[in-house]
This record gives C-alpha cells, structure tokens and sequence, in this order.
C-alpha cells in the first residue's frame, strides 16, 4: 500500500498544471469510484468518514491515532459475492 501511495504523491505532483485543489478532488473522485467498485458505496463513505476523523486526531496532537489499520473491517477478499 505504501508503494501505491508513493505512486499516486509522485502522479499527482507531477501534474504541475492542476491546482491542489483540482487534484484533491480527482483523488476524492478516484477514491469513491475505487471504492464503490471494491466494497459499495455505503462503506466507502463510512471509510472517509473515519480518515477524517482519525485527521482531525493528528492535527490535534493525539499519539495514539495512525492510519495503521484503517482497513480493518473493510477487506472483502474473503466475503462471498452477493
């Protein structure tokens, strides 16, 4: 996951043409569309919603808030189709 995110940082500063703004919301963009395909739409948005949360935690200094494990509940490698 770490080389993805490497990949997609060194994609988005290289499009030097697009506002921060722009490419923010094309990563949203990708975000929703990657993730409604994978795990629907309804958890997708409650993945969001818990980066931001979990954002709000670092910005207000708390240690024990990382990414680590983020996905936890949100693999559906194992989940039969429906």
């Amino acid at each position: 996951m770490q080389n993805f995110y490497q990949q997609a940082t060194a994609l988005a500063e290289s499009a030097e043409d697009i506002s921060g703004a722009a490419q923010t919301v094309v990563l949203f963009r990708i975000a929703l569309e990657r993730g409604a395909l994978e795990i629907g739409m309804m958890p997708t948005i409650h993945l969001l919603s818990k980066l931001l949360t979990m954002t709000f935690g670092i910005m207000a200094g708390d240690e024990d808030i990382s990414f680590d494990g983020v996905l936890d509940g949100f693999d559906v490698d194992d989940e039969t189709s429906h």
